[in-house]
């Protein structure tokens, strides 16, 4: 049976049969790439139709072939209602014997967000394999605050060890991992902070992220909050951009309860970057002026200036930053029309959203 006329059953959305099944699980297996990923998208769409392949498919997850793996993964990714109805069958090959299985595992219950599987996943915490370990540390880290119920501290801590860990990506997948599990990391926001000094940039602005998501899991406790945000804004001076940049987005998400304790040199701080010689971080300066409140309107003009920046996506981000800021941004109502000649699609089409937006102010 050829790809196509199966595709033609997710038109028809009728249930597979066992001949179709094993068609489908044999182009997961095939030699293009192309149809391996399509099949695996024809799955996801077939949706509860497609139970009869899902205990074929995660047996592929021990297949011989690496590309076989990675077309199994995104199948059961689009099939995650389905998946758990097999979780004991996916669960078993925690044990395998061969690493990229456990790996592959420990990817797939990342996605599914099944609280129930998170204690197995502790267990490879101590995993003899170092991609293993990782693997299982950004799995935890997606599930986020479902795994606080199940993350006592002692497991806490064993993701906060990886922070030493020789190895810069388990470092990076540490840090963000326990920004991201909440109440039950925040211990750990001093060990965090230490690899803001990191000598990998990556590792850097993972400590600055985790710190952010700290900050802004911090509900009602703005002395964590606080903390964190104190820690990221010594980075606005990284010698990366990619760290700058990260910074000026975390600074930004934190939060209109993190807006009441920025000081003004804060404020200055992230408004000489505008003047940076790297776009990407002139334009998270710009969104991050648009987002912190009343502070902003000390630089309003800055924000302006960037309308006539040589970078589109700078000009953008001043035009949304402008937006956000409803009627402080009314008396730039018509540098902003100058801006519907620009050559560039993305600012033309963010003026018009924003000159309606402000027409009410």
């Amino acid at each position: 049976m050829m790809l196509h006329q199966l595709e033609k059953l997710v038109i028809r959305q009728e249930p597979l049969s066992e001949q179709q099944a094993q068609a489908m699980v044999e182009y997961l297996c095939h030699g293009n790439r192309e149809i391996r990923l399509r099949a695996a998208q024809v799955l996801g769409q077939l949706g509860p139709h497609a139970a009869p392949c899902v205990p074929h498919i995660i047996a592929l997850l021990t297949h011989t072939d690496r590309y076989v793996h990675f077309a199994a993964i995104e199948a059961l990714c689009n099939l995650e209602d389905l998946v758990h109805q097999y979780l004991a069958q996916l669960l078993e090959l925690l044990e395998h014997r061969n690493w990229e299985v456990r790996f592959d595992v420990a990817e797939v219950l990342g996605h599914l967000q099944i609280a129930e599987h998170i204690p197995q996943l502790v267990s490879l915490l101590e995993d003899p394999d170092t991609r293993v370990r990782m693997a299982v540390v950004e799995a935890l880290g997606k599930l986020g605050r479902i795994a606080t119920t199940y993350i006592p501290q002692v497991a806490a801590r064993q993701i906060a060890e990886r922070l030493d860990n020789e190895d810069p990506s388990i470092r990076t997948s540490a840090a963000w991992a326990l920004g991201n599990l909440g109440e039950v990391a925040k211990a750990y926001i001093p060990q965090i902070a230490d690899h803001l000094a990191d000598d990998d940039p990556a590792v850097r602005s993972a400590a600055v992220v985790g710190l952010s998501y700290l900050g802004q899991e911090a509900d009602g406790q703005k002395n964590i909050a606080q903390l964190a945000f104190l820690q990221i804004v010594a980075c606005l001076q990284d010698p990366d951009p990619a760290v700058r940049s990260t910074t000026l987005n975390a600074l930004a998400d934190l939060g209109e309860g993190t807006q009441l304790f920025i000081p003004p040199a804060v404020g200055k701080q992230i408004s000489e970057c505008l003047l940076d010689a790297e776009p990407s971080v002139r334009a998270a300066a710009v969104e991050a002026l648009g987002r912190l409140g009343d502070m902003t309107r000390a630089h309003i003009a800055g924000i302006a200036h960037c309308l006539n920046d040589d970078h589109p996506a700078v000009r953008t981000s001043a035009i949304w930053a402008l937006g956000h800021l409803g009627r402080w941004a009314a008396a730039y109502i018509p540098q902003l029309r100058e801006r519907l000649d620009d050559e560039s699609w993305m600012v033309r089409s963010a003026v018009f959203d924003v000159l309606d937006k402000l027409a009410d102010h």
